[in-house]
């Protein structure tokens, strides 16, 4: 009886260790996303949005940069768009959330979800690092 429980308790053990060690990784963005966009929207004239695997920054004007870490990431395919919805915080810990639209059509078009009339185009000659 004893040893039951001692196997047990070290297979319970073992199967929490591989979830607290091997978190859930989000989804991946496919490469034609990773890089910088821009709009023509005058009002985000200097303004650019940064996308990696691993954070996304936001051009904020006078050659300023906000970067934030991703935690998670979500994909939801709709017709030929797809939602992506982003998890991410500053460096405070400070948790913030945007969603996306992205078609791929005509060479890529980003619109955030709460501004859809606004599109945002890739820069042909952006590299992440």
């Amino acid at each position: 009886m004893k040893l039951k429980i001692i196997f047990t308790s070290i297979v319970v053990l073992t199967f929490i260790s591989v979830f607290l060690c091997f978190p859930k990784q989000h989804t991946r963005f496919p490469e034609n996303l990773i890089g910088t966009w821009t709009t023509s929207e005058q009002k985000y004239a200097n303004r650019f949005f940064e996308l990696s695997q691993v954070t996304v920054a936001y051009g904020i004007g006078k050659k300023k940069t906000n970067v934030y870490y991703i935690s998670n990431a979500e994909k939801d395919v709709q017709d030929n768009t797809v939602l992506y919805t982003i998890e991410y915080h500053n460096s405070g810990g400070i948790q913030y959330t945007r969603s996306f639209y992205y078609d791929a059509t005509n060479g890529g078009v980003i619109k955030f979800k709460n501004q859809k009339h606004i599109p945002w185009t890739k820069n042909k000659d952006t590299r992440i690092g």
